[in-house]
Formats: C-alpha cells, sequence, structure tokens
C-alpha cells in the first residue's frame, strides 16, 4: 500500500540520538489509514549515522535513508520533500523522542481536512527543562505559540499537506542551520499563512526534545544569539520588506559595547543575549541596505536572482546543527 504519510528526519553527525529517535518513531501506533514511510535525509555526517540506520529495521513502517550533500538543514528538508511519495508530510528532528500517537495526532488533522498544516507541541525532559530558562524558543520550545492561533511552527514536530507545495515550494536555503541558523521553518509558516492556508496547533501532541546540554554554555548561547538576530533581519528585510530606522540600529550596537561582559545574575545575561541578538540584526541590515529583495513582499516564491555574494564572516562553522 503506497504511504499517506511521509515521516523526514534531518540529520548530521548524531547517530546515538537519531538511533533512540527512530526507535520511537518505530514504536509508533500506524492507523490503518495512515500507512507510512520513514525518510532520514543525511546532511554529510561523518561518524556512524550510516551503519546505526542501517541497523534499525521498524516493524510497522518502511525506512529510506537518503544522502543530501549541499550543507545546510533546508536542503535536507527540500531533498526529503523531493524524495517523500506521501500526502501527508511529518517533520521532527534527530534529536526527539516521539510518543506512540504521534503519527495519529498529528496528521489526523489533516487528513480529515480540519487543518493544511499542524504546529506540534515539543517540551523538554525534566533534566533540561530544569536548565532551560531564557530564550527557550531557541531550542524548539513551543510555549510561546498561542495555541488559538498559531502563526508558526519548529521543525521538531510538524506536518503538512503535500499540495501546500504547489504555492510555497519549500525551505529557503539561506536560512536554518548551516546557513544563518535559525528561521527557515518559521517563515515557511508565515508563507503558508499568507498563501490562505489554514494553520492549527495540536500541542496535546507533544515530543521530548533531548538537545545537547552543551548548547547551553554560555559561548554557544551569545552564537545562537548571534544567529537568531542575522535570521530575524533576513526575513525582515528580504520578505517583509521593512527596516529598522539607523537610528535605533546604531543605538542597540552602542548599547551592546556598553556593557560588562559578564554578569552575575541570570536577569543580566538574558539582556545582554537580547542585546547580542539585536545588535546581529542592525549588522545584517546594514550589509544588506539597498540589495535585492529575495522576494516580492510577502511572496512565497523566491525571486530568480543572482546568487548571493558569500560573506565569510556571515557563516558560522557546521561540523553539526546547531
Amino acid at each position: 500500500m503506497p504511504p499517506i504519510v511521509s515521516i523526514i528526519v534531518c540529520t548530521r553527525n548524531r547517530a546515538q540520538s537519531l538511533a533512540r529517535t527512530l526507535r520511537a518513531i518505530g514504536e509508533c501506533r500506524i492507523p490503518a489509514d495512515l500507512p507510512a514511510e520513514l525518510l532520514v535525509v543525511d546532511n554529510g555526517s561523518t561518524d556512524e549515522t550510516g551503519q546505526i540506520v542501517r541497523q534499525i529495521h521498524p516493524a510497522n513502517l518502511s525506512l529510506r535513508m537518503i544522502q543530501e550533500p549541499s550543507a545546510g538543514k533546508s536542503y535536507a528538508c527540500n531533498r526529503g520533500l523531493a524524495e517523500s511519495a506521501g500526502e501527508i508530510l511529518l517533520f521532527t528532528d534527530d534529536d526527539v523522542l516521539v510518543g506512540p500517537d504521534w503519527i495519529e495526532g498529528m496528521c489526523r488533522p489533516i487528513l480529515e481536512f480540519k487543518a493544511d498544516a499542524v504546529a506540534g507541541g515539543v517540551r523538554f525532559p525534566p533534566e533540561l527543562d530544569r536548565q532551560v530558562r531564557i530564550c527557550r524558543s531557541w531550542f524548539a520550545c513551543t510555549a510561546g505559540i498561542i495555541p488559538d492561533r498559531p502563526d508558526r511552527f519548529v521543525g521538531a514536530n510538524m506536518a503538512f499537506r503535500r499540495d501546500v507545495l504547489e504555492q510555497v515550494p519549500g525551505f529557503d536555503t539561506e536560512l536554518g542551520p548551516g546557513a544563518l541558523g535559525f528561521g527557515e521553518e518559521t517563515l515557511f509558516a508565515f508563507q503558508l499563512r499568507e498563501a490562505g492556508f489554514r494553520l492549527v496547533a495540536r500541542f496535546d501532541t507533544a515530543v521530548e526534545h533531548h538537545f545537547d546540554p552543551a548548547r547551553l554554555t554560555r559561548p554557544k548561547m551569545l552564537q545562537m544569539a548571534r544567529q537568531m538576530g542575522r535570521s530575524k533581519a533576513y526575513v525582515l528585510y528580504h520578505w517583509r520588506h521593512e527596516e529598522i530606522p539607523r537610528g535605533r540600529m546604531a543605538n542597540s550596537v552602542k548599547r551592546l559595547f556598553r556593557w560588562p561582559r559578564f554578569f552575575a545574575t541570570e536577569h543580566h545575561f538574558k539582556r545582554e543575549l537580547e542585546a547580542v541578538e539585536k545588535a546581529a540584526m542592525a549588522e545584517y541590515l546594514a550589509e544588506q541596505a539597498g540589495c535585492p529583495r529575495r522576494y516580492a513582499r510577502r511572496g512565497l516564491i523566491k525571486l530568480n536572482l543572482a546568487p548571493p555574494i558569500e560573506r565569510p564572516q556571515v557563516r558560522e562553522s557546521f561540523t553539526g546543527w546547531r
């Protein structure tokens, strides 16, 4: 029977956590009217990812591994879209654990034509939840999304109908891990809503995000703040066609360098992260001033422009995602 659901997991150098994710998916209940396939898109892993995937044989769904050589999570997601066969596309990440009714909960609203896209919930296991007190959304938490009026989703738990791709063809490869750092799912969700598609929240169908605690170190958090600022500025400039007034940008930069580099309290560290984010937005917008926009205002398809000029200082190192 051809699959109705294509589960897509993009991965890079997370073999052990990927194994846990795939085993959890393999234990999901598959409704009779939702036959599923599982696609693992390997985005250039140099660890034992291939060996791990070959050792896993889910009893309830087929498993295929696909190689995507172009570095960047958005490239991997788009490859998954191209290789999948299902009418419902269900995404999760390679460091996530799903529950037994995950497929049912995420896909049923789409199958019953109650939604075109579904934003699922994302929570943290207790040991990580105690450590993540600031900037929770940077770790794919959905607590900041309004359940009755969701405007976005996160890649750790999202689903949508294949036919939305006729109007919004895929994820922007200048956003996301391996590029500016964040925002690929956010922009995709903005475009779905702009096209008139119905996005609903199913936070009762939640997954657990078991991210690497090393991401909570000060250097990593500051790097994430910079990535978040530049990613937000990309959407602001190229998709919304808006700009921050130069005076406000200059003030953000001045405020950042006026503050001491280390703070004794969590509150002060959060303020520093916010300042780094705003300064990174200002930096990106200054770089882009006068450049052609990648989209028509709030457009659904990227304009056919010359490739952007590579700026080595923009992209972070890409040994793994985030």
